[in-house]
């Protein structure tokens, strides 16, 4: 009987497997798993010196290796569209797109959270991943087998405190995402919907200074191990991938417990992390903003 890495391997050889945010954690992981595997790469992200020094590593251990590699701002919807074309022609084929690429949020309660950066979370969490799989389905549609993978959260599951922002734009993945795949069962049941459900993964996406005690209670599960599970998951065509420290308790939590007790023990997570004074009742959150008198008002 072959083994899952021989296995792997079969499947995904000279497969082209696209990957956002690939210069680090996750991201940097499937594409040096998918190397491995024998697949062509279409790696982007908006660090061009991580992606350099990714790519540099990929050749030295597989100089055969066809590679695009592509510095993308995916909350840019016109970048998409020249980008996909580009490794479409350099790999000769897309058959997997992994939208991966995130941000973290203000690690704040929502009344003490920054407008700005909320904008800034969804387009790069949610709308790059709207953008990446809409620009990436007439690609993934021509082939005879083909896979899209979003990566959602374990907090687009459940919501604890200070992580409003964050868990909006996962929420908002999870729910696209599910949509999605019902619709293109209808008309091109051939193209494979991931929704992928990360827990405590050891990547630097936490960091901000308040986050480190968190990331330090909570991200311990090594990006390979994720990478090697969502591998094996499209290969068995696996809808929803919950892999990670933590993620299948979320996982059951979010689906067996009433919501006034979810919220509870979540809130229970925070405490001790130096996050208090977020929470004073006198907080500028909570009072009313005077309007000056020559301050306009929209009607």
């Amino acid at each position: 009987m072959p083994s899952q890495s021989s296995s792997l391997s079969t499947f995904f050889t000279n497969k082209t497997v696209l990957v956002t945010g690939a210069g680090s954690g996750i991201g940097e992981a499937l594409a040096l798993v998918f190397a491995e595997l024998g697949s062509k790469l279409a790696l982007c992200d908006i660090d061009e010196a991580a992606l350099i020094s990714l790519v540099e590593k990929l050749k030295a251990t597989h100089p055969k290796l066809i590679v695009y590699s592509c510095v993308l701002d995916v909350s840019n919807k016109d970048d998409w569209h020249s980008y996909l074309a580009a490794a479409d022609n350099h790999c000769g084929q897309i058959d997997v797109v992994i939208n991966n690429a995130g941000i973290e949020g203000s690690a704040q309660p929502a009344w003490a959270s920054d407008d700005a950066l909320l904008h800034r979370v969804m387009n790069v969490n949610f709308y790059g991943m709207v953008y990446g799989s809409k620009a990436a389905l007439p690609y993934l549609c021509k082939r005879p087998w083909a896979a899209l993978v979003n990566v959602s959260s374990v907090f687009g599951m459940i919501a604890p405190p200070n992580t409003a922002d964050y868990c909006a734009s996962k929420f908002a993945i999870r729910g696209y995402t599910e949509a999605l795949r019902a619709e293109l069962e209808l008309v091109y049941p051939q193209v494979q919907v991931h929704l992928v459900h990360p827990g405590g993964i050891n990547t630097n996406i936490t960091r901000l200074e308040k986050s480190q005690k968190f990331k330090e209670l909570f991200l311990k599960t090594e990006p390979r191990e994720i990478a090697l599970h969502i591998a094996t998951s499209i290969m068995r065509n696996k809808a929803r991938i919950v892999f990670g420290n933590q993620a299948n308790r979320a996982h059951i939590a979010s689906r067996i417990l009433p919501l006034k007790w979810l919220s509870k023990l979540a809130g229970r997570e925070i405490k001790g992390m130096g996050m208090e004074d977020d929470y004073r009742t006198d907080h500028d959150g909570f009072t009313i903003r005077k309007i000056e008198k020559n301050e306009t008002r929209d009607n």
